[in-house]
Parts: C-alpha cells; structure tokens; sequence
C-alpha cells in the first residue's frame, strides 16, 4: 500500500476495503439463502449465486472457496454458532458487574438474529431439508454450547452461582434449549408477526425465569410486601 505526500492512500488494485469484502460476503449469504430456499441446496449454483448479487463467480470466489463455504458462513452466523457471536459483541465487564444484564443482553441479541428474514429463512431451509437433524448440525449444537458454558463457569468460580445447581455446560442447555425450541416453531420464513411475537415473549420470560432461578443474589421484596412483615 503506497501513500502520496498531501493525497489519499491509494490500496492496490483488486483488493475491497474490510467493510466492503464484509458487505460483499453478507450479501452472497443472504442471495445463497434465498437460492436454497427456492431450489434446494444440491439445485442452486455457484454461477445463480453470483448472479443474484450481480458478481462474476471469480468475485464470488475471491470472497469463498465453495457453495459449501457460503453454507458453512451462514450456519455460523444464523445457527447455533450465533450464540458465540453474541459472546464477542457484548461488553465482556458487563458480565463481571452485572450477569443478569449480560444475559438479558445475550438474548436480545440472538433473538434479533434468530428473527431477521435471513434468520428465519434459514431455519426453515434447515427444517425442510432436514439439516436439522444432521451429524454437522449436532456438533455445531454442542460446541456453541460448550462456548457459552465458560460464562456460567466463571461465574460459579465467582460465586454468583451455587457449585452445587449443576455443571455449566447444563446450565448453558438450560437457558438457551427452550429458547431454541421457540425458533423452531414461531420463527420460521413463514411465520405471522404474532407468531414471532411469542417467541420473543416466551424468550425472554424464560430468561427471567432462568435468572431469578439460578442467580444466589438475594432480592428485596416488593415495598408492600417489607411493611407487612415489619409490622408482623
């Protein structure tokens, strides 16, 4: 990369700025997505998938090595594996001070993916084509899993848990098995906004049941509650 005195840095020829290989690589996604879901995995192309994006497949290769690649990119980014993105965006302090918010913010944040068209187009390619219940599926399943445990470890190490409630890799299952369940059934391609509202609700109502279940902080009662028994 060469720089002029007093003019822009100029990069080389055939090499997109990061944000606009990521652009690029998102859109190529979205299109296999699309593509899957219309002609089935084994039916769409490399050469229909550069063409749903207006690229020549050597773009399309300069950015994966193969439809099984795209694939594999958007297993990462919409399946399972969403959970350990969550992990990287959120602020990791927040998990030391404050691990209800971090969860709470976890959720969100998965439930947000899970419920994009591109989310929910990709779980019903999965159901439909019975990739869901794949061997790949199975261990990607199990190792978000695992990902995710190291926080509810930490915070055992911490104290914030009781050692005794169950292993973290069980409580890591506990937490995000009925969400996952949720996906499953009302945030699908072809889901009503009513639909994708009980997810949500039922997501998220989980989440407060699984933290007043397993967080030893103590809560002060309701103010109505504390006068009576003051008064007891």
């Amino acid at each position: 990369m060469s720089l002029k005195p007093g003019g822009p840095m100029r990069r080389r020829p055939g090499r997109p700025p990061k944000k606009e290989a990521g652009d690029t690589k998102a859109e190529l996604v979205e299109a296999a997505l699309r593509l899957f879901a219309q002609k089935g995995y084994t039916g769409t192309s490399i050469r229909a998938i550069a063409r749903e994006v207006g690229l020549s497949e050597s773009v399309l290769y300069a950015h994966f090595a193969g439809k099984q690649d795209i694939f594999d990119a958007a297993v990462a980014r919409l399946g399972p594996q969403g959970l350990v993105t969550g992990l990287e965006s959120l602020d990791p302090a927040l998990a030391d001070r404050d691990p209800a918010a971090y969860l709470r913010a976890l959720v969100t944040h998965v439930l947000d993916a899970w419920d994009s068209p591109s989310g929910r187009l990709f779980i019903s390619l999965m159901v439909r084509d019975g990739l869901v219940h794949s061997a790949a599926m199975g261990d990607t399943v199990m190792r978000s899993m695992g990902e995710t445990a190291t926080l509810f470890q930490n915070w055992i190490d911490a104290g914030r848990i009781p050692a005794d409630l169950g292993g973290p890799v069980d409580l890591a299952w506990a937490l995000f098995g009925p969400i996952g369940q949720a996906r499953l059934l009302w945030l699908h391609a072809d889901a009503a906004p009513e639909e994708r509202r009980e997810a949500r609700d039922r997501a998220l109502r989980h989440t407060e049941l699984f933290i007043r279940a397993v967080f030893r902080e103590r809560r002060e009662p309701p103010t109505g509650d504390r006068e009576g028994r003051d008064h007891s």
